[in-house]
């Protein structure tokens, strides 16, 4: 147990150093410094800090995958809305919970080590992978309509990181409101349910800009 919490302590400060000063500029001086561990410390648990950096990245696949729940569908469970609602609040309370590794992810330099870059869009990669089971099971659960659920992972994915960024440089604080807000865009876009309506039966949008695009 006690090998396991200096393990742990070690990855905590190496995130806030990682975050302050990025991947590049930090080395294992300065995380033994902050951990006030001894050098021979350090490489009893990591080989080096990329192996520990890899650690943090498995650390966030880990935790998310805990955070996004399968949907059940049937009387004893809530509707799939309100799960999807609830998957999306774990998510973003986990972003703001770990803003060192959220500014590690979204500010890594690239560029400068090709096997580590390699991991960071392996990373992202396995993400877009949870969203596209999500979707698929989605589609077999008669939930999510037929569609090329590869390339909507990586839409809902960069959507994601954007908010991401949003919530880690301050730009927003009601969660509340943005989990409605994605919730909102995910079922139904942007469009307009009368524009939806028009386009299902088989009319000419640009003909009715009055009726469609009128403000509210």
């Amino acid at each position: 147990m006690e090998r396991q919490a200096r393990r742990a302590q070690v990855l905590r400060h190496a995130k806030r150093i990682f975050a302050r000063k990025g991947y590049h500029r930090t080395n294992v001086a300065d995380i033994i410094s902050r951990a006030r561990i001894a050098r021979g410390t350090f490489y009893l648990y990591f080989q080096n800090k990329k192996d520990l950096f890899e650690e943090l990245l498995e650390q966030v696949l880990t935790e998310l995958a805990a955070r996004i729940h399968r949907l059940r569908v049937g009387e004893d469970n809530p509707n799939p809305v309100e799960q999807l609602r609830a998957n999306l609040r774990r998510v973003l309370d986990y972003v703001l919970e770990e803003r060192e590794l959220t500014d590690i992810l979204l500010n890594h330099s690239t560029g400068f080590d090709r096997d580590l870059d390699a991991k960071i869009l392996n990373f992202y990669d396995r993400i877009a992978a949870l969203i596209q089971r999500s979707l698929d099971l989605g589609i077999e659960m008669q939930l999510v309509r037929q569609s090329d659920t590869r390339a909507i992972s990586y839409c809902i994915l960069g959507a994601i990181k954007e908010v991401v960024g949003l919530l880690s440089r301050g730009g927003e604080t009601n969660t509340d409101r943005l989990v409605e807000e994605i919730l909102d865009f995910g079922l139904r876009g942007v469009a307009r349910p009368e524009l939806l309506a028009t386009v299902a039966q088989g009319g000419d949008p640009a003909r009715e800009p009055v009726f469609l695009f009128r403000s509210k």
